[in-house]
């Protein structure tokens, strides 16, 4: 697989030298590797987020119609009075 160049920042640099220096990984490969793990977990993090919320929403409204309910200062005023 051809692959592009990679350019990174002065700070992505020095925070990938000092990833590699500290021992932590062998290689700016590994460091690259890693983080394009972390980023794919993160994407499939985000799409099943997504999802479950779209899920929710779906569920909410075949539930029925809304019901109007309390304000907030109704249930702050409620609570208090049971103080």
């Amino acid at each position: 697989m051809k692959h592009d160049r990679i350019v990174l920042d002065d700070r992505q640099a020095a925070l990938v030298k000092r990833l590699v220096q500290s021992g932590r990984f062998s290689s700016t490969t590994d460091v690259i590797g890693y983080s394009l793990d972390l980023l794919e977990q993160r994407e499939a993090d985000g799409a099943q987020f997504l999802s479950d919320l779209e899920h929710e929403a779906a569920r909410g409204l075949e539930s029925g119609p809304a019901v109007a309910m309390e304000s907030a200062e109704d249930l702050i005023a409620a609570f208090r009075k049971r103080r």
